[in-house]
């Protein structure tokens, strides 16, 4: 019973870091930038607006957030659920951040296509790198944790 307690901890805290960063990166647009695929496609699902203007757009510092953010949760969140996937030991680690950078910098790099729609940044490429280097780093913490 105390290992289904562990593993159901485990499982807990890997789904958590999955599911809030790709809520955090929706609230961000939905917050900051009406103009984005992600909340266009939103309000034709919904059949409404999504768009809450909480923050001006004008500042320099709240760009880079609507620029960045949402891209660098989205890195991280993927790490975590290719780790869970594909992955479930340490050693796995650096399979699953070298599956993860490659995917995102090719969905990146296809945004300059007309397959996938979006606007190509190399900076974004960079945040997801830092984005999924940090769960990469956060992964091990977790699994060198004698409780996890």
């Amino acid at each position: 019973m105390k290992d289904v307690m562990k593993f159901m901890n485990k499982k807990g805290i890997m789904i958590l870091h999955i599911i809030c960063p790709i809520v955090i990166g929706a609230l961000v647009y939905c917050m900051v930038s009406p103009n984005v695929i992600f909340i266009k496609r939103m309000e034709d699902l919904i059949g409404g607006s999504v768009y809450m203007p909480v923050f001006r757009t004008d500042c320099a510092f709240l760009r880079l957030l609507r620029n960045y953010l949402p891209d660098m949760m989205w890195g991280y969140s993927l790490v975590f659920a290719l780790f869970c996937v594909a992955g479930n030991n340490v050693a796995d680690i650096w399979r699953v951040f070298w599956m993860a950078f490659i995917f995102s910098a090719v969905m990146e790099a296809m945004q300059k296509t007309s397959f996938i729609p979006g606007t190509f940044d190399v900076f974004d490429i960079f945040a997801e790198f830092l984005a999924e280097v940090a769960a990469i780093y956060i992964i091990h913490k977790l699994h060198s944790r004698e409780e996890f």
